[in-house]
Parts: structure tokens; sequence; C-alpha cells
């Protein structure tokens, strides 16, 4: 097993972005090449998209993997190809290796560069060299070295603003194997293969907890325990079938929004945005339902370290602008004098605050929305004030329950279903918080949350 730390995040308002372009040269046929900028060809988006469709039909991880290592060394040309996906501690484990027709490697071909794939772990970047035994950048490296690497490709798989792993490929036997042509396709197919991959691991873990479970427990508690598991196990099926199907949906959207395949004209732009963004309200539902299913099944742990409270929340502040708010609605950020610093998983925080934030957007058209952090008896206090329509009191207690709704207005419900509220609830939890809401019917809302100064013993 090999072991790297996972630091890099990219994300924007809950979405994954990508890297900015760059490229370092050295002398033409050692160059590294971090990314292109080209478009992906018709006929590659024609086989990704092929690949795809089938990698959403296959549950079984080794499967999956298999397939889509094929896919992707018959796609660039490669002699061999493998997954690298991260494991618990934040360590690296090669989950498949593959050749050329599907071939099976043996043992001496069953080796790849942890130096290369760990430099895109750590930036989250993709890496194609036309010569690794000749580039300033890893002509020192022992696997190099041994191995007699040249032509490589590597790029990582994000879901949801998470490194889960890389998909290396490569050609021991030419340099320049790989052209800068290459590169978009294995990226675009990258991020549709994480999803699949993701589903696959949680239904995978998820069908091994029913099984160890069932065996367990005794004759009358099985059928009350197989009863919750396998509803767990459908809800997570129906994640997988939904995820996939949009993912794709959304990228032949985005492809044809920007002209990538032919020019539009302006009543065709206007439908393809509305169909974009309703695609991507589906995406929002199914990736809340899909978080609140690893949470159950104990698939999700927190990463804490020192975060500089202020700065922090001055950068949450700075995305959440970007939010649709209404006309007339300010968006500020208060806070006390001289905040501490606090130990958190930066990013589930963040989610936190982005899902309260999203909440106040669609139901404040009028006032504003204020986001504030203060110190009070030893904790942090956070939390997102509106003007915003209020909650009747009655109906407050159903807001972080999950499947809830507090009512059946067809308005309220399309503008969000609650599972946000539950997923901030559980986050706060994991890291020895409280949540709650002060609101009136017509007055507005508060949403707060505490952390405690000293961290969780998790």
């Amino acid at each position: 097993m090999i072991t790297a730390t996972f630091s890099n995040r990219h994300v924007k308002n809950g979405q994954t972005r990508r890297p900015p372009p760059a490229k370092i040269s050295s002398d033409g046929a050692c160059s590294t090449i971090l990314f292109s900028d080209k478009p992906v060809s018709p006929d590659y988006l024609e086989k990704i998209l092929d690949i795809s469709r089938h990698m959403a039909e296959i549950k079984n991880l080794d499967a999956l993997l298999n397939y889509a290592l094929d896919g992707v060394i018959a796609l660039v040309g490669a002699e061999r190809g493998y997954v690298v996906l991260r494991q618990a501690a934040n360590t690296l484990k090669i989950k498949a290796q593959r050749g050329v027709e599907g071939k099976e490697l043996n043992a001496d071909e069953n080796q790849i560069s942890t130096s290369i794939f760990s430099q895109v772990v750590e930036t989250g970047q993709p890496l194609m060299l036309n010569d690794a035994q000749c580039d300033p950048n890893f002509d020192a490296a022992k696997s190099v070295i041994s191995l007699k690497l040249r032509s490589i490709m590597c790029v990582p798989l994000m879901t949801q603003g998470e490194t889960i792993g890389v998909i290396y490929v490569e050609n021991r036997s030419f340099r320049n194997r790989f052209t800068p042509d290459n590169l978009p396709p294995m990226i675009l197919f990258a991020n549709q293969a994480a999803v699949a991959i993701e589903n696959a691991v949680l239904i995978d873990t998820l069908e091994q907890r029913v099984t160890a479970r069932t065996q367990e427990l005794e004759e009358s508690w099985s059928r009350l325990v197989e009863a919750n598991e396998l509803r767990t196990v459908w809800l997570s099926n129906i994640a997988h079938d939904l995820r996939t199907p949009l993912g794709l949906a959304i990228t032949a959207l985005s492809l044809l929004q920007t002209g990538e395949m032919g020019q539009l004209n302006d009543m065709q732009r206007e439908w393809i945005g509305k169909s974009l963004a309703a695609t991507q309200d589906a995406v929002n539902l199914t990736n809340d339902l899909f978080y609140l299913i690893k949470l159950e099944a104990g698939g999700i742990t927190l990463q804490p370290q020192k975060v500089q409270l202020a700065e922090f929340l001055r950068n949450v502040h700075a995305v959440a602008r970007d939010l649709p708010w209404a006309e007339g609605v300010s968006f500020e950020l208060g806070m006390a004098p001289q905040l501490p610093d606090v130990v958190i998983d930066p990013l589930r925080i963040r989610q936190v605050i982005l899902n309260l934030l999203s909440n106040a957007q669609k139901f404040t058209r009028r006032g504003r929305v204020l986001l504030y952090a203060t110190e009070a008896a030893g904790e942090i206090v956070m939390g997102v004030q509106d003007t915003g329509e209020g909650i009747p009191a009655d109906k407050q207690e159903l807001l972080f329950q999950r499947f809830k709704q507090i009512d059946n207005d067809p308005d309220r419900r399309s503008r969000g279903t609650g599972l946000g509220l539950a997923i901030c609830r559980e986050l706060v939890d994991m890291h020895g918080g409280r949540i709650a809401v002060e609101s009136k019917e017509g007055q507005g809302s508060n949403f707060m949350f505490t952390l405690p100064l000293k961290p969780k013993n998790n």
C-alpha cells in the first residue's frame, strides 16, 4: 500500500473546478504537459459517452475498474493502465491493472511510479510526460529509472470536490506516444469514471455491511436490521442509477452551450440554458441523497486541521457572493474581532455554511442575509440570519430530520427538499457541535451552530 496525503480541493459553489491551464516545457521530446486547452473531438466524445453508458450499468467495483481501464487504454493507445484509489487514513492502493485488450499484468508489470501519481494527487492537476527518463522533474525518481518509464499520462479522479484516486496509463516502448490531443478526452473520461467508481464503492461497502450484520445479529433482530439495510442499499442503487446519466446530460448540455458541437441560435441557447439549470437541480438533489446514504453507512470521516477562522469565513463569503441573490437582497459578513483558530474539517464546515446560505438565498426575496461568527462560553457560534419567509414554530422541529418536509406548499417544495439541513446536522454533530434555528413566520430565520474550541476526539 502506498501512502499519500490528500490536501487538494478544487471547489466553487459546491462544484469541482478544473485546474487552470498550465504547461511546463523542457526540451521538446521531454516536455511535461500539465494541461491542454484543446476541445474534445466529436469522435472521442462519442467513444467516451458510449463507455460511460456501459459503466453506469456496472455496479460491481472490480468489474467496473477493469472495464474502465480497458476503455481508457483503447481510447488513448496505451500499453497498460492502472487505477489507484484512496483508502482509509489517506492511503492509496492499486485497485486495478490491465494491459492491451484486457491482458492481466504479471508481477513485474504491476508497478508504477509513485512520484508521478503522488504529484497528481497533491496538485489535483493532470500530467502528461513525453519521456519520463529525460524529464527534469522526474528523471531522478527511482521508479522512473528502475522501470525505464517513457510516455505517461495521469489524471485525478475527482467527485464532489474530493480526489478519490487517479487513472494512470503509460507506454514504456516509445517516447512521445501520447499527444496533447489525448489529454482532454482522458480528463473527461476520468470525470465520468469517478462518479461511477464512487457509486460502486458505496454499493460494495453497503452490501458487505448487510451481509456481515445479518450474520452477526440474533434472529429476533434480523428482520428489522435487514429491512433497514435493504432500504439503504435500495436508495444507493437509485442514487447510482440517477447520478451517472445526469452527469452525462450535464456534460453533453455544457458542450452544446459552449458551441463545441456547432453554433446555436438564440432560442436554442435559451432552452439549452434552461435544460442545463434543471438538470443541475436534479444533480444537486441526487448528491444530497447520496451524501446522506454515505453518512448513514459511516462512509464519511473528518479530516481535521487547524484553520484561521476569520480568513476561512472571508473565503466562504467571497464564494457565496456568486449565489443568485434576489435583487435588493444584501449579503453581508459579520465577525467578532480576533476570532481564534479552530481545528475543523474545513471542507465539511464549508459545506454546512453553503447549505445554510443556499437555503437563505432561496427563501429571502428582500432585506439581507448575514453570515456571522463569534466566540461565546468556550465555543464558536456561527450562523446565517435572513429576513426571509420565516418558519412556523410548530414546523421547526422537522427541519433537521431526514426525508421530512415542513409543509406541502408546491412553491416551497420546489425550492428545497430539506435533505441539506439533515446533512448539516450530521456534520455538525460529527464535530461535537449543535445546530438549531430561531424563526418567526414572516420575519426571517436564524440558523446557528456551535463548534467546540477543543476539537472532538473521534
